[in-house]
């Protein structure tokens, strides 16, 4: 079951990320500045990795061996895939608002720290239904064949950030934005 432990490692590292993007949201209620490229920099990461990569495999492989041998979770597999869907739209959002924020239209700052911590918060619950729903599901229901699909699909998968041959300017991206990042999830102030 190699898929299920690189799907579980890559929860963490996007849970990571996403806990930092929560952060600098409530931040920026708070009035605090970012650095406009850095954040564009994280949603690109997301859009880069788990958009194009995570998600499609999770929908192409996981949730349809689900499928085949239970019905048990259809609700929250339609539910899953709604917001897998959802996801490149909500990246355009997130795009879109930060734009309004390099251009200091007003209100734009508040906006896009709320829409910030509401997709921060929406990923987390995500990855909190499939953890707790869908993986133990499926570590019970799919035989070791499905397994074996699974495990090759994903193993092909490259973390740009957080793997072991990252590309050095995506471990950069990563030193930046714990070095902005408040504590407990980064050293900035």
């Amino acid at each position: 079951m190699g898929a299920l432990q690189i799907i579980k490692s890559e929860h963490r590292n996007l849970y990571r990320v996403l806990h930092v993007l929560r952060t600098v949201g409530y931040a920026m209620r708070d009035g605090q500045r970012f650095d406009n490229q850095l954040l564009g920099a994280i949603i690109d990461y997301i859009d880069a990795f788990p958009e194009r990569f995570h998600h499609p495999k999770e929908n192409e492989y996981l949730f349809k061996a689900l499928r085949r041998v239970s019905s048990v979770a259809e609700e929250t597999l339609a539910q899953l895939e709604r917001e897998h869907q959802d996801g490149p739209g909500e990246i355009v959002r997130l795009r879109t608002a930060l734009a309004e924020v390099d251009k200091g239209t007003p209100g734009a700052d508040k906006l896009f720290a709320d829409m910030l911590v509401s997709y921060a918060e929406m990923g987390m619950g995500h990855m909190h239904k499939e953890e707790s729903i869908i993986l133990p599901l499926a570590a019970k229901e799919l035989s070791a064949e499905e397994w074996k699909t699974m495990d090759e699909a994903f193993a092909d998968n490259r973390d740009p950030l957080f793997s072991e041959d990252a590309r050095e300017e995506m471990r950069g991206l990563y030193s930046r934005i714990v070095a902005l990042a408040p504590a407990p999830w980064g050293v900035g102030g």
